[in-house]
């Protein structure tokens, strides 16, 4: 006995519907799936965003620093000198504590220099220990600089005597300045900053003394 066309279309139609159902399910559940991807996609792209703009400050205030310093030695022109010269910073706690007793005597090319130590291709050696931190009553060279936001830096450098070799008795007129600074604080946290890469800037200053 066979079914009649109306039976069968009712049937067909029944089994369709329910088809749908499921199928509109499955998109559902889908869309689901590529809308978490993609707001996760998104999420990564803003993180990276804020780290690459952070990191970005960072550097350009280090090296705003580096220039500071590099300017203010260069305006003293007469090299080889000795004792210091004040910095300030914007630690403006009262007193003195925003003033920084920078050394600004000399080594020979053949010791590497007066300083923090360097590496092999010229740059600060950020794995040795700082040498004397520079203060309102001591002279170093390294310091650690609050800039104005209130974030930390510190400051190395290193100064050279740049001929490799000189007749006896003749002075030299090049001397070599290597700065580098690395922020160690941020304004307002208590994190130190384990891996800011540190800004490296050079110059030579010829003595108008001679």
């Amino acid at each position: 006995m066979s079914e009649s066309p109306n039976i069968r279309t009712r049937s067909a139609r029944h089994r369709a519907i329910l088809g749908e159902r499921g199928m509109s399910l499955l998109e559902l559940v889908i869309a689901m799936v590529v809308l978490t991807v993609g707001m996760l996609g998104s999420m990564i792209m803003i993180l990276t965003g804020m780290q690459s703009n952070s990191r970005n400050k960072t550097d350009n205030a280090a090296t705003v620093l580096d220039q500071e310093i590099l300017e203010m030695f260069a305006t003293l022109k007469n090299y080889p000198r000795t004792g210091s010269v004040i910095i300030y910073d914007c630690a403006l706690s009262g007193g003195s504590a925003n003033q920084h007793l920078a050394s600004l005597v000399q080594g020979t090319y053949a010791s590497g220099g007066n300083g923090a130590p360097l590496t092999s291709t010229g740059d600060i050696d950020w794995t040795q220990a700082a040498p004397t931190l520079a203060t309102s009553s001591t002279a170093g060279y390294a310091m650690r600089y609050q800039t104005c936001s209130g974030d930390i830096y510190e400051v190395r450098w290193n100064i050279m005597d740049g001929n490799s070799s000189l007749p006896s008795g003749a002075v030299s007129r090049i001397s070599l300045l290597t700065v580098s600074s690395r922020e160690i604080a941020q304004a307002g946290s208590k994190l130190g900053m384990l891996v800011a890469p540190p800004t490296t800037l050079r110059t030579l200053i010829e003595s108008s003394q001679f």
